[in-house]
């Protein structure tokens, strides 16, 4: 039997959300809280790979389990309570429910949602810190947002892939990107259909040479025909990103 879950973590000490050789990732974690209550070694499926440091608010992922094999009675207390407990605090299953059988965390995703945020505060709180990164208030958020526009659609975003990534095409349908103040905090929210290892960081920090008078929007818009990474800007602090949700169709 298939189940869907809500997990939201902090990243920061984590090597991202793919089970990895030689560092400890979320997934890997799941995977032994999941087993430790199942008692079953199984995959859990995620939605999306974060990278090391990276949050999530909305993570969603899937694991199968036989028919009556969640001990303890209800299935949402033993995916949820159950899995929690043997979680560290900083990574937490937010909901579980039965899933369709076709369902799947990754491929059956509709659109993926990224927040990334930048605080021009003179002295960051610590509360804030780990998930925010420091911008100078002199920063030209007009050519910010005017850069955003000109990432929706469809494009070769080979210049922001991050070396390595496992892909088949650079292409990706960015639906929605844009700045927006909010309070202290510049955010920058970024809406398509997937997303490239590392692309969503290297397109911020791009975006904030554009900023500060280093590149033009003009310059954002030609490396979105493609090109080598050497050409963008450099990835911004894992830090301030985070998934913020994940959408699927109604049928899913």
């Amino acid at each position: 039997m298939r189940y869907r879950l809500l997990i939201a973590y902090d990243g920061t000490e984590y090597a991202g959300w793919q089970r990895q050789d030689n560092a400890l990732a979320i997934q890997q974690l799941a995977e032994e809280a999941v087993a430790a209550v199942t008692g079953r070694n199984v995959t859990v499926h995620g939605a999306g790979r974060t990278d090391a440091g990276v949050h999530a608010s909305g993570q969603v992922a899937h694991l199968d389990l036989p028919a009556g094999n969640v001990p303890s009675g209800e299935t949402r207390r033993a995916l949820v309570q159950g899995v929690n407990h043997h979680l560290p605090a900083a990574i937490r299953v937010l909901a579980a429910d039965a899933a369709d059988d076709s369902f799947h965390a990754r491929r059956s995703a509709s659109l993926k949602v990224y927040i990334y945020r930048l605080c021009t505060a003179p002295v960051i709180d610590p509360f804030r810190a780990p998930f925010v990164v420091p911008a100078p208030r002199e920063l030209d958020l007009e050519s910010m947002k005017t850069a955003a526009s000109l990432i929706t659609g469809r494009h070769d975003f080979s210049a922001f892939a991050k070396a390595g990534g496992s892909h088949r095409s650079p292409l990706r349908t960015i639906r929605e990107a844009g700045w927006a103040e909010q309070g202290d905090e510049i955010r920058f929210r970024v809406a398509g259909d997937g997303f490239l290892r590392g692309m969503v960081r290297a397109l911020v920090g791009t975006m904030l040479e554009v900023g500060r008078g280093r590149r033009t929007p003009g310059d954002l818009a030609a490396l979105l025909e493609g090109g080598a990474r050497s050409a963008a800007g450099p990835n911004a602090p894992a830090r301030g990103l985070c998934l913020d949700s994940v959408e699927y169709d109604s049928r899913k």
